[in-house]
């Protein structure tokens, strides 16, 4: 009797045993299948997505929409700040689409000082499906608590006002600035005038020094016939206005096919005459925030014509300060200085 219990306490054992193997060779095949089932789903979820995404991004390209991006973008950003440019050598090639067909593009920025390019940092551009282009600029900062960007005062009479003698302390600042640095050196620096000017009236004063003119800042009826974000400062009005650029224009394909350095009385018309065309494309084929003031304003310009309120130079430093015998000019700012690269 004691024996057949012995034999069944190791039947039970043996039995207990062999549950337990099997129960472990159970869970191990289960979680391998699991595995093998994730792993699986992991792969055709991929393979599907490349199947989406690879056209998407082919389509995207050879459509056209990547060098469109890039172009709006560019447009966008050189034809409002002030003494700023994007970097055209990758332009058309930057901007990129998501699966929920938002798009996207990062492009550099710099300042033209003297002959140099100078990095100042990058514009990041999104545009949802359905939505209108935002930018944000990235500046690499120098200094701390430091505006990188100033906009222009208006001329008061294109504001109905006249104007005091203007002594503005950022003009002393700039002249104290310049007269304690040593020959070698360029600079940018950017201006207003006292009163609204033609572009050749301007061009043609400016043409008298050794310097390079990179923007004219236009009025297009800001606060008077179209309301716009303005600041004030003491009697002047600063707004974010449109900006008369060397010439640069586009092919059919929306990429770069040429462009000037500086604007000059002898191509001056050129460069008005694809102004013109670049905001018209921009209001026509763009998505973006203050696109029906844009409308007003090409209006207004085309009824009124145009008129310039201060520039964006650069060049030596002696030839910058030679400005401040010019009485129509005013409201300078310092925008960039670096070590001689000057051959204009």
């Amino acid at each position: 009797m004691r024996k057949d219990n012995v034999i069944d306490e190791w039947n039970e054992d043996e039995l207990e045993s062999f549950d337990k193997k099997k129960a472990k060779k159970l869970v191990w095949r289960t979680r391998l299948s699991i595995s093998f089932t994730v792993i699986r789903t992991i792969c055709i979820i991929g393979f599907l997505y490349l199947l989406y995404i690879i056209p998407v991004s082919v389509f995207y390209d050879m459509s056209g929409k990547q060098a469109e991006f890039d172009r709006l973008v560019t447009t966008l950003v050189e034809s409002r700040i002030p003494g700023v440019s994007v970097d055209k050598t990758l332009l058309g090639r930057t901007a990129e689409i998501n699966p929920l067909l938002t798009q996207h593009t990062t492009l550099t920025l710099y300042r033209n000082v003297g002959e140099w390019d100078v990095v100042i940092g990058e514009v990041e551009a999104k545009k949802r499906l359905f939505g209108k282009v935002n930018y944000s600029i990235h500046y690499e900062k120098e200094y701390l608590h430091d505006n990188n960007s100033y906009n222009f005062a208006v001329a008061p009479d294109l504001l109905g006002k006249s104007v005091s003698n203007d002594n503005s302390k950022n003009s002393q600042t700039l002249w104290k600035q310049l007269e304690k640095i040593e020959d070698g050196y360029v600079a940018q620096v950017h201006f207003s005038t006292k009163k609204g000017m033609d572009p050749e009236e301007l061009l043609s004063i400016l043409s008298n020094y050794d310097l390079r003119v990179l923007q004219l800042p236009v009025y297009a009826g800001e606060i008077n016939a179209i309301d716009v974000g303005y600041g004030r400062a003491g009697q002047f009005t600063f707004v974010s206005s449109l900006l008369l650029r060397p010439m640069q224009s586009f092919d059919k394909e929306n990429r770069i096919s040429s462009y000037n350095n500086s604007l000059r009385s002898v191509d001056l018309r050129e460069s008005i005459d694809q102004f013109y065309k670049n905001i018209k494309w921009l209001v026509k084929n763009g998505a973006y925030h203050g696109k029906e003031i844009d409308k007003k304003r090409l209006a207004f310009l085309q009824e009124n014509g145009m008129k310039v309120f201060g520039a964006t130079i650069t060049g030596p430093i002696r030839e910058i300060e030679k400005l401040q015998n010019e009485k129509l000019f005013h409201q300078y700012y310092l925008d960039g200085i670096e070590v001689w690269n000057w051959d204009n």
